[in-house]
C-alpha cells in the first residue's frame, strides 16, 4: 500500500477501499499538476521569440530561470500543497491499512 502512494495520492486509498478519499488525494494531485502545466506553458508562450530563424540554443534554459524567479511565490505554493497532498497520502493510508 505504501508504495501505490508514491507513484499517485490516493491509490493506497483505493487500494484499501477508501474510495472517496482516493478520489480526493488523486484529483487534488492531479488538478496542482495541471495548474503547472498550464502556468508553465502559458509563461512560455509568451516568452518565446517570434522570430524563430533567431533560435538560440540557451533560449530553454533562460525562459526556464525567468520564468521560475517571476513564479516564485506560486511554484513555493503548489509545491508545498503536492508535497502535502503526497505525505498526507501515504500516511493515511499506512495507518488505514494497519487498522485492517
Amino acid at each position: 500500500m505504501l508504495l501505490s502512494g508514491l507513484v499517485l495520492p490516493g491509490l493506497g486509498q483505493l487500494a484499501n477501499g477508501a474510495i472517496v478519499k482516493g478520489l480526493a488525494f488523486a484529483g487534488g494531485s492531479i488538478v496542482a499538476l495541471a495548474l503547472v502545466v498550464h502556468r508553465v506553458a502559458r509563461e512560455a508562450t509568451a516568452r518565446m521569440p517570434t522570430d524563430l530563424l533567431d533560435f538560440d540554443p540557451g533560449l530553454p534554459f533562460r525562459l526556464a530561470r525567468d520564468i521560475q524567479r517571476d513564479n516564485a511565490a506560486f511554484f513555493f505554493w503548489i509545491t508545498v500543497v503536492i508535497v502535502a497532498l503526497w505525505a498526507g497520502s501515504i500516511v493515511d493510508a499506512w495507518y488505514d491499512g494497519k487498522r485492517r
